[in-house]
C-alpha cells in the first residue's frame, strides 16, 4: 500500500462526504471504508458535523427501528389472524361436511323406510284383495245355500203332493 492508496479517502472528505449531513457516522471514520486500514486525518469540520449529528441519526435509528418492530409486530398479528381465520374455515367446512354426511345419512334411511313401507302397502292391498274375493266367495256359497234350501222344503212339499197322489 503506497501513498496513492490513502488518495480515495481524500477525495471523499473534500467532497464534504457527498454532502450528506451525519454520513461520517454510517462509516468509521478512522478507517477507509474498502480496505479497513487507517485513512489520513479527518478534518476537523466533518468530525464536529459527526458528533452533532449523532444524536439525531441515534434518535432516527431508534425511529426506524421502532417503525420495523411495530410493523413486524403488525405482520406477525396479521398473519396469527390468517391462521385462526384457515383454521375457522377448515373447523366450519368440517362442520359444514359432518352436517352434510348426517343428512345424507338420514336420507338414506327415510328412502329404506319409504321403500319397506311401499312394500307393506302392496302386500297390505294384495291381502285386502284376497280377503274381498274370499268374501265374494263366500256370499256367493252362502246365496246358493239359501236358494237350495228355500227349494229344498219346496221339493219337499212337491215330493209329498206327487206321493200323496
Amino acid at each position: 500500500m503506497g501513498l496513492g492508496d490513502y488518495s480515495h479517502c481524500r477525495q471523499r472528505m473534500s467532497r464534504g462526504l457527498y454532502g450528506v449531513s451525519g454520513r461520517a457516522a454510517l462509516w468509521s471514520p478512522a478507517f477507509h471504508p474498502m480496505h479497513r486500514i487507517p485513512c489520513g486525518t479527518w478534518r476537523i469540520e466533518a468530525q464536529e458535523q459527526a458528533r452533532a449529528s449523532s444524536p439525531v441519526l441515534e434518535h432516527l435509528r431508534r425511529q426506524l427501528e421502532r417503525a420495523f418492530q411495530r410493523a413486524a409486530a403488525r405482520g406477525r398479528a396479521r398473519r396469527a389472524r390468517e391462521a385462526v381465520a384457515a383454521v375457522a374455515a377448515a373447523a366450519a367446512a368440517a362442520r359444514e361436511e359432518r352436517t352434510r354426511a348426517r343428512m345424507e345419512c338420514a336420507l338414506a334411511r327415510l328412502r329404506a323406510e319409504l321403500l319397506e313401507l311401499r312394500l307393506q302397502n302392496h302386500q297390505l292391498a294384495r291381502t285386502l284383495l284376497d280377503l274381498n274375493m274370499k268374501m265374494q266367495q263366500l256370499k256367493k256359497q252362502q246365496d246358493l245355500e239359501r236358494a237350495s234350501k228355500s227349494q229344498s222344503p219346496e221339493d219337499d212339499a212337491m215330493d209329498s203332493e206327487c206321493g200323496n197322489a
